[in-house]
């Protein structure tokens, strides 16, 4: 139980990254297509960010005023596709890990009932009626005679 626990979480955690990943793609479409769309003159060194990877983000990003180029261009897709993949990964796991608390809440229940029974007995509704029934043909009806 541990272990399928421990692998929805790790496969939600997933989903959480590719979430972030595609954040911040959208963040460098975004920034990009405000640029050109501005008519603004900027280049990458412009940024305090200048990692390899941000560099390659940001060189592989069309250089247009429209916004579906940045959506329909490489990195765009990739992010799109990162995007809609967490939202499908993080829900699996969701209701995976829904289902097994649900199913350990259920079998917490039943022992606690079981052990209930065990430690108690029946409850006292159950021994009444049981007791009507068994007694029922053995009590004979009460006649009150007169004088």
């Amino acid at each position: 139980m541990a272990w399928k626990k421990a692998t929805f979480v790790s496969l939600w955690l997933a989903a959480l990254s590719l979430a972030i990943c595609s954040t911040f793609i959208f963040i460098a479409c975004g920034l990009k297509f405000s640029i050109f769309h501005s008519g603004l003159t900027v280049n990458q060194s412009d940024f305090v960010d200048n990692t390899p990877f941000s560099v390659y983000l940001w060189q592989m990003l069309p250089e247009t005023t429209r916004w579906n180029d940045y959506v329909f261009s490489g990195p765009g897709l990739i992010g799109l596709a990162a995007f809609l993949a967490s939202i499908g990964l993080g829900s699996y796991a969701a209701i995976k890990l829904e289902e097994i608390n649900h199913a350990a809440l259920v079998a917490k229940k039943t022992e606690m009932h079981r052990w209930d029974s065990l430690l108690i007995g029946s409850s006292l509704e159950d021994t009444l009626q049981n007791f009507q029934h068994s007694n029922a043909s053995d009590v004979q009806p009460y006649a009150v005679k007169s004088a």
